[in-house]
């Protein structure tokens, strides 16, 4: 199997594999897993969740059938990586994964112990392993459900942030951070432009042949929770706001966010940052990634790069969208190159 670890650092990890330098992702050649994103970006245990692949082509999106699998076996202790190695090989262990229809997409049920299995929350020991400890969280304090899609040879990992009560903290902490902490939305985007006009999703836009600066803007998050705003942010719940919180929703954009700091032992602020993914049929473009880091983010809704069409004719561009906790969404944009 090959594997194909797309804009996360620490999937890189996972078997030690190098990227190719030489190797332009933007540019779409063949048939392939662009993302997998889930929905809700956060979930809880025993909470439903949809997976659904981004797969692409030189022709346009494709509709080739995933195969999926849901890693449910912990890292032992003593390897590297980021999960089980079980979860990739060709015949599983039938304890390590659970095996989901394949399709586009997917459904499934997140285990009840899941921020025992990859949470802090401290696991039943490994045979023949040491006592278990508690999965270290992100850089951003968080936890993941690992997530497997195969297309052909190609394996491409994805991964449900999970909503786990911090451990090792004092009654006030928890409280604080039960109070001021709501899952992840996944970050949206609002619109592109290609050399300063706005692009329509659902139509084609004529292009002149030539280097083209693109930009994408996705919402603004307000810094203050604020009954009655339509979202449902810090020390709001149904009881404070039902009006934002009956059906609970967070911003589409780089959200503002608490996290246990425990350098420092207490619940500290931080502000998601946002990266931007570009891949296109027909060229390439300045930049495989663009983005804001977290103080960046809390200033600016945009990012930019430059398109470099190869060929007249159709084109496509597929934009993916994440967040630092997690978030993925994506918009497909069609084009004429004159």
């Amino acid at each position: 199997m090959r594997l194909r670890d797309l804009h996360y650092v620490w999937l890189f990890a996972l078997v030690g594999c190098v990227p190719d330098f030489d190797t332009d992702l933007s540019q779409i050649a063949e048939v392939r897993v662009l993302a997998i994103a889930a929905t809700p970006a956060e979930a809880s245990p025993r909470q439903a969740v949809r997976i659904d692949a981004l797969v692409v082509g030189p022709e346009g999106e494709a509709t080739p059938a995933v195969d999926w699998r849901v890693c449910l076996a912990r890292k032992p202790l003593t390897q590297l990586g980021a999960v089980n190695p079980d979860c990739l090989a060709p015949r599983p262990p039938a304890d390590a994964v659970q095996e989901l229809p394949p399709g586009p997409s997917a459904e499934l049920t997140l285990n009840e112990d899941v921020c025992k299995s990859f949470g802090p929350l401290r696991p039943a020991p490994m045979a023949g392993e040491p006592a278990g400890r508690p999965v270290d969280p992100d850089v951003t304090g968080g936890f993941y459900q690992p997530l497997v899609g195969t297309l052909g040879e190609v394996q491409t990992l994805g991964a449900v942030r999970i909503t786990c009560d911090p451990a090792n903290v004092n009654r006030d902490q928890a409280l604080e951070y039960k109070q001021r902490y709501r899952p992840n939305e996944a970050p949206r985007i609002a619109s592109l432009a290609v050399a300063g006009e706005p692009v329509d999703e659902d139509a084609v836009t004529e292009v002149p042949l030539g280097a083209a600066p693109i930009r994408v803007d996705w919402d603004e998050c307000p810094k203050e929770s604020a009954c009655g705003d339509g979202l449902c942010t810090a020390f709001e719940d149904k009881t404070t706001c039902a009006e934002d919180c009956t059906t609970s929703t967070g911003c589409t954009g780089a959200e503002p966010y608490v996290w246990y700091d425990r350098d420092n032992q207490r619940v500290a602020p931080r502000h998601e940052g946002i990266s931007v993914a570009w891949y296109t049929s027909n060229g390439r473009f300045e930049n495989e990634q663009t983005g804001l880091d977290e103080a960046e983010a809390q200033r600016r809704q945009d990012t930019q790069n430059v398109w470099h069409p190869a060929r007249s004719g159709s084109a496509t561009i597929w934009v993916v969208i994440r967040d630092t906790r997690g978030g993925i969404t994506w918009r497909t944009y069609r084009f004429a190159i004159r």
